[in-house]
């Protein structure tokens, strides 16, 4: 049994270890190439820079999805067919010239190293209670609130994910608009934290449920 739970344990801080990864590492590369940006500046021309500090992920939606034609409202060149196959973008990279507004770019900042901290904090807590566990203190109050912990870090690092995709979401809605298609945010979110996050909390509590009905039990003997 521990063997097995010790397995699932490796699996989930892979997991959140690869989610701490993923967002330091696109956050290193946004701030290397700006900085790569400003040491050749001198070399690189206004056109290229312009592409570069604009591009911009976004995530899109058909208008109409009324049938086959209102969701296939584009089309891509199939070379192994010769023929024109019809297709349509959910996600796109874009390099377009947003306003920018010196508030929005300190938040998304922000946001970015306040979701790398709360990872780290709900991988920290976990690493705690899978080491509490191996060595027997399972059912207790400091686990309980190492649980709560790692759900309010979660729920919170869904909630920085949610606000910075409604930044980059406005920002391009000021500047672009596709024929047929119109911007959201679902891609961009990822529904898997806040699900995770809740679960911990539940778990928590009904370690705290337990936990308050073996202290009852107790003083009544």
């Amino acid at each position: 049994m521990k063997k097995r739970l010790n397995v699932l344990c490796v699996i989930v801080m892979l997991v959140l270890g690869y989610s701490v990864f993923e967002t330091g590492y696109y956050f290193t590369i946004g701030l290397r190439a700006g900085f790569d940006a400003a040491r050749h500046e001198q070399t690189v021309s206004p056109e290229q820079l312009d592409r570069l500090s604009n591009m911009r992920y976004i995530s899109v939606m058909p208008d109409g999805l009324d049938g086959w034609k209102g969701l296939f409202v584009d089309s891509v060149y199939n070379e192994k067919s010769a023929s024109h196959i019809p297709v349509t973008y959910s996600s796109l990279l874009v390099g377009v010239d947003t306003q920018s507004d010196a508030k929005l770019m300190w938040a998304r900042a922000l946001l970015s190293l306040l979701l790398i901290a709360l990872y780290l904090c709900a991988l920290e807590q976990f690493v705690r209670l899978v080491v509490a566990i191996n060595r027997g203190a399972i059912f207790g109050w400091r686990n309980v609130r190492r649980l709560r912990h790692i759900g309010i870090a979660l729920i919170f690092s869904f909630l920085c994910i949610l606000a910075v995709s409604y930044i980059d979401k406005w920002q391009v809605e000021q500047c672009l608009q596709i024929r047929g298609y119109h911007l959201i945010v679902a891609d961009a979110v990822q529904v898997t934290t806040l699900i995770i996050g809740l679960c911990a909390l539940v778990v928590g509590e009904v370690f705290a449920i337990g936990l308050k009905m073996k202290e009852e039990q107790e003083l009544t003997i």
